[in-house]
């Protein structure tokens, strides 16, 4: 039987910068959705994405979605090409207070 440290998560975390700022949660879903089906089609728009945090002022936003999924989602935030908020990654990780660490150069 052997044991790990670090065993498998179900979650993966996203923080991207927004531009211009968003101060609705439900847009943005609805963005990413609409971004989801542009590039992958329509089963993808249906991906589960967990809103975990947007910033105050609406600059910042980090999410939260399933491993397998995540490839997509970044792929289809950062290429969308509709008329809705412009998304930038800032980090991604499986540990989410991996993201709350700046100006290390990891």
């Amino acid at each position: 039987m052997s044991s790990s440290p670090l065993h498998p998560t179900t979650k993966h975390y996203i923080h991207f910068s927004i531009t211009p700022p968003l101060s609705d949660a439900l847009r943005l879903r609805k963005s990413l959705s609409d971004a989801l089906d542009q590039a992958f089609g329509a089963t993808s728009a249906a991906v589960n994405i967990d809103v975990l945090w947007l910033a105050e002022d609406g600059k910042d936003v980090v999410l939260r979605v399933h491993p397998d999924d995540a490839p997509k989602v970044l792929a289809a935030a950062v290429s969308s090409l509709d008329n809705g908020p412009r998304l930038s990654l800032v980090r991604e990780s499986p540990f989410l207070p991996s993201l709350a660490v700046r100006g290390l150069g990891v």
